[in-house]
């Protein structure tokens, strides 16, 4: 089975009020740009559409979910 995906940044409204609310920097392209632990901005880490720039294409699914989780625990791993 295909699950396929939308390739678009997802268009909600909370995202573009924090977006504008905290200055959060983006791509040309409306992505977030993202450090390789996937953090957004101290203490803001994102998974999913959020970090296909940083895991690629598979972040949308559960093999890309496994990844950003890998990524996101160890920064909290000392």
């Amino acid at each position: 089975m295909a699950t396929g995906f939308n390739s678009n940044l997802p268009d909600e409204s909370w995202l573009k009020a924090l977006i504008e609310t905290e200055n959060l920097r983006c791509a040309s392209c409306g992505y977030p740009i993202i450090n390789q632990k996937l953090e957004w901005c101290p203490h803001l880490f994102v998974s999913g559409p959020l970090a296909e720039l940083e895991i690629g294409p598979v972040s949308r699914n559960i093999s890309g979910a496994r990844k950003a989780a890998e990524r996101i625990v160890n920064e909290f791993i000392v």
